[in-house]
């Protein structure tokens, strides 16, 4: 069973279904985190060719508020998990 879960085979109950599920979401969060990183590296590169910003960075910069509002929902969730 343990090795049909690892692989996706089974589907995951109790805590490790949890542990999961709190895995996707830190993976995700990160990776947005990630993207807006690069976001920031393509809208310095605009502003300084034109000298103003692209009118997506504002909804780059929500984005990564959103995302960075997660991962400390997700933490929250785990530190409550853990007491």
């Amino acid at each position: 069973m343990v090795i049909g879960v690892a692989r996706a085979e089974e589907p995951a109950t109790g805590l490790t279904g949890d542990l999961r599920e709190l895995q996707r979401q830190l993976f995700a969060a990160r990776r947005a985190v990630n993207m807006f990183g690069s976001n920031v590296n393509q809208a310095a590169a605009a502003a300084n060719a034109t000298g103003e910003l692209p009118g997506w960075a504002v909804e780059a910069v929500q984005l990564c508020a959103h995302a960075v509002a997660r991962l400390d929902q997700v933490t929250a969730l785990i530190d409550r998990r853990l007491r």
